[in-house]
């Protein structure tokens, strides 16, 4: 098995005696993106030539999660592009507490340990010190991951080849960099100067937690790596980059989800499609550089380009972080029925002494049969525990764009030390009330959380029959003990108020840095919510807008009859307002909630049933 996620950040949401019930945000103990990598080049055993020339340059920008082995003798780190914060272009080298089977190291423990080391290959160095032969590099610790403490370092040797030994040449103590910061060191004398030189960085952490809390112990201490450059000719005033750069990962193309089913989004493409692709670039040089934005789109179902255009040319000024939306006037459209696939590549044209590896970068556009807020990568793990723990429950919110039906929850559970975090919980489903969960529509008690060994570690966990749901609902699980359940945590993408969890009877919104990785499966195609799951669930009726702050208007299918009866009942199935037919009711004089409205026919026989949102 490959290198799997395991940063145990222990990011505690606040600082609360452990006694009490708390969030948590800690780490992964599975890279899943890692496990599922098939690219033999990456395999350990593979090798570059014997000794490499100069120059030596890795921006670590090769699209693989393994470090380059035509220029590395070891693949420990972890290549990506979503754990650095201040990165000057795409992806960088992670160094963390993992081995390069992704597992917690043997000589883990609270004191401090070597942990994950980057070995050059041999170079050959036979020069004099007049070649002014030069290493450079950035590093930064931390990122959006777990901060290294004061007796944390990374640490750089080099290899005398004729001594066969390793010199200490440079450490950084464990503390903020905020933000990435250059190293320059010459290489000057004799014994390094020869063929078969090598250097290595090695990172050294320690773990906390393992002996009091099992769940939350793992991986910890990070720092990354990016731009390292070996080359003769050089000064240490040599601390320009000369390049213009792609920097942040593309984001989705779709409002508000990173994946949605199919149906959902040809139902609602009008509000849902974004207007722009947000491409995120940095001009590290020091002068103004000329960029030209390009993007395609393609459909992967008939690989055939949809969309191609420029996004215009520009100066971009020296040092420079830009964000540009470049208008899209496009909407995503396939001639599948079920799913849909799409490539979006954005590529920048620049100058032609640039580096061209960090010039492209893509996304895939994924429409299946469920919804996902996160964007399928985990930098961390997130719970509820602590005594008082018992029952808590986390709810993240969705919105169904016509009457379906949840019929399963995909989440992605990460492994803890000692395998404590494998325990039984219920999965749900509510309605909305004002924005935070209301009535449960429907539970399956007993399933437990396990880390997946499927694409990005998510486990599906089916409904023991599916929960009808029509406009905003929310997903979730509540678990059974104090210990909590540690869920995947995207923390690049925020949850803008849709993560939500429970301990002493009152939802409260979660101050979790992030979004949990959990995700509502849909129904498929020709078995909608219509079907004989529950009849009253169906396109007969719609009403608008809904929400609502009493006037509304109630559309009426050709299939509907031509009188009827509307009840509306409260939450507790109470039974507050009954009028005949009006295409055009007023609910003003309800209080503010969640209501049932039940559409009958004139000899009381119910037709439909549709959840009313009153705002005040």
């Amino acid at each position: 098995m490959y290198r799997k996620w395991l940063i145990y950040i222990l990011l505690l949401i606040s600082v609360v005696p452990e006694a009490f019930p708390q969030e948590v945000v800690t780490g992964l103990l599975h890279n899943y993106q890692l496990g599922n990598t098939t690219d033999k080049t990456f395999l350990k055993g593979s090798k570059g030539t014997d000794t490499l020339l100069l120059p030596f340059y890795d921006d670590f920008s090769g699209g693989t999660p393994f470090p380059s082995s035509l220029l590395w003798a070891d693949r420990d780190v972890f290549v990506n592009n979503t754990y650095s914060t201040n990165q000057v272009s795409q992806g960088v080298a992670t160094f963390d507490c993992l081995d390069e089977y992704g597992e917690l190291y043997e000589t883990a423990s609270t004191g401090i340990f070597s942990a994950d080391t980057l070995t050059s290959r041999p170079i050959n160095l036979l020069f004099s010190p007049v070649d002014s032969i030069i290493l450079s590099f950035l590093y930064e610790a931390g990122g959006v991951a777990d901060l290294p403490e004061r007796d944390d370092s990374l640490t750089l040797r080099f290899w005398a080849p004729e001594e066969e030994k390793w010199y200490s040449i440079w450490s950084a103590e464990g503390e903020s960099t905020q933000g990435f910061r250059q190293v320059i060191i010459p290489v000057e004398e004799a014994r390094y100067l020869k063929k078969g030189f090598r250097f290595m960085f090695t990172g050294h952490a320690s773990l906390s937690g393992i002996t009091t809390e099992p769940s939350r112990a793992g991986n910890a201490d990070h720092w990354n790596l990016d731009h390292v450059m070996l080359d003769k000719g050089r000064s240490v005033h040599d601390t320009v980059l000369h390049d213009v750069a792609l920097t942040y990962p593309l984001r989705s193309l779709v409002k508000e989800y990173y994946a949605m089913p199919w149906r959902h989004f040809r139902q609602s493409y009008l509000s849902m499609m974004s207007p722009t692709v947000a491409i995120k670039y940095r001009n590290n040089d020091t002068i103004v550089r000329n960029v030209t934005r390009e993007v395609s789109i393609k459909d992967l179902s008939t690989n055939t380009v949809v969309r191609e255009f420029s996004a215009g040319a520009t100066n971009v000024p020296p040092l420079t972080d830009i964000s540009f939306d470049a208008p899209l006037l496009y909407t995503f459209n396939s001639s599948t029925t079920d799913t849909a696939l799409f490539l979006v590549t954005v590529s920048l044209i620049t100058d032609d002494f640039d580096p061209k590896n960090n010039d492209t970068i893509r996304f895939t556009q994924r429409f299946s049969d469920y919804f996902a807020l996160d964007d399928g990568t985990a930098e961390a793990g997130y719970g509820v525990n602590g005594q008082g723990a018992r029952s808590a429950m986390v709810a993240l919110k969705y919105r169904s764009y016509f009457a379906d039906s949840v019929r399963a929850i995909s989440i992605c559970f990460n492994d803890a030390y000692d395998n404590a975090n494998r325990r039984a919980f219920d999965i749900m489903v509510w309605a909305d009330d004002n924005g935070k969960p209301g009535v449960l529509l429907g539970k399956t008690d007993g399933p437990v959380a396990t880390p997946a060994d499927a694409l990005n570690g998510f486990k599906t966990y089916p409904f023991d029959k599916p929960v009808s749901v029509n406009g905003t609902f929310w997903i979730g699980w509540k678990q059974y003990s104090e210990t909590f359940l540690n869920a995947g945590l995207d923390m690049n993408t925020p949850h803008d108020g849709k993560q939500y969890f429970l301990l002493t009877g009152n939802w409260e919104q979660s101050q979790a840095p992030g979004t949990v990785m959990m995700r509502p499966v849909m129904k498929g195609e020709g078995t909608t919510s219509s079907s004989d799951d529950n009849p009253l669930i169906n396109n007969m009726f719609m009403i608008y807008p809904n929400p609502t702050n009493g006037p509304a208007t109630l559309l009426v299918s050709d299939d509907a009859p031509d009188d009827f009866i509307m009840e509306v009942l409260s939450s507790t199935g109470k039974r507050v307002m009954s009028v005949p037919r009006n295409d055009h009711p007023d609910f003003s004089s309800l209080a503010g909630g969640t209501y049932l409205l039940i559409i009958k026919d004139i000899k009381g026989k119910p037709l439909s049933l549709l959840r009313l949102i009153k705002v005040n």
